[in-house]
């Protein structure tokens, strides 16, 4: 008498593969639009006008934070960081306030991750409180290596370059030479700290911003002047004299861009 052989049924291991397998082909082909809607842009103050591609890789048109107009923006996520638990996406931005490429990486608690980043940014779209006081005008360049930042910790790590055309405007206003300002961004304490500088013939100038775990900052300048004329337009700024220099001083809570 034969016997019949039933059907096996795959083995666990193997089975588990090809779920797998099924998942990840199911991820990888995922419309971004899925992505989306799991994200408040809203409560995060983000709008755009259209979204294409997958999950993975794809592209945002007119993105606007906080009201001010990025631009159009491409995105790739990597997939091993998700395995991390620490997202890592790529981003590069054309045609708004920012132009520049850089990834970003976000981990439990908080903390945030910026390497790469290079970035030139339109002041005067945006930064919409101004400088100083006063209306921006001109652009910021940045270069960032690494930049580090928890929540909980402060200022982990950070390492990077800026340069800034932002008071040429205002000294060509009073007849001044221009006065770029060049410096680099680090860690002090928990605090991120940038400062920068620049001089002249007959005006020079120091900045410093702290911003501190909480999200609060201080603004300092110091400038100094060799023609009276130089230092009463400094006192229009805010400038206020002390001990031969002129000063000024500035602090909030950081809730956004142009805050």
């Amino acid at each position: 008498m034969t016997r019949k052989q039933g059907h096996k049924s795959a083995p666990p291991a193997l089975a588990g593969l090809g779920a797998a397998a099924f998942v990840a082909t199911a991820l990888a082909a995922a419309p971004a639009t899925i992505a989306a809607g799991f994200i408040d842009f809203e409560r995060q103050r983000i709008a755009y006008h259209n979204i294409q591609g997958t999950i993975w890789r794809g592209s945002i048109e007119r993105v606007s934070a906080a009201g001010i107009p990025l631009g159009d923006m491409e995105y790739r996520l990597s997939a091993l960081s998700l395995l991390r638990l620490a997202p890592q996406i790529t981003l590069s931005a054309q045609e708004g306030a920012v132009l520049g490429r850089g990834r970003f990486s976000l981990s439990a608690g908080g903390r945030v991750t910026v390497s790469d980043l290079n970035a030139r940014i339109d002041l005067n779209a945006s930064a919409p409180r101004g400088v100083l006081g006063q209306p921006a005008q001109g652009v910021a360049e940045i270069a960032i290596d690494r930049f580090d930042f928890s929540l909980k910790k402060g200022c982990q790590a950070a390492e990077g370059t800026i340069w800034t055309d932002v008071l040429n405007a205002p000294s060509k206003r009073y007849d001044l030479p221009a006065l770029p300002l060049s410096g680099g961004v680090r860690c002090e304490g928990s605090a991120v700290v940038i400062t920068m500088a620049g001089a002249n013939e007959r005006s020079s100038a120091e900045m410093s911003v702290r911003v501190l775990p909480n999200l609060t900052y201080e603004v300092t300048a110091e400038a100094r002047a060799s023609e009276p004329g130089i230092a009463s337009a400094l006192r229009l700024y805010g400038f206020e004299d002390d001990d031969g220099a002129l000063t000024y001083g500035a602090a909030g809570v950081f809730k956004g861009a142009g805050s």
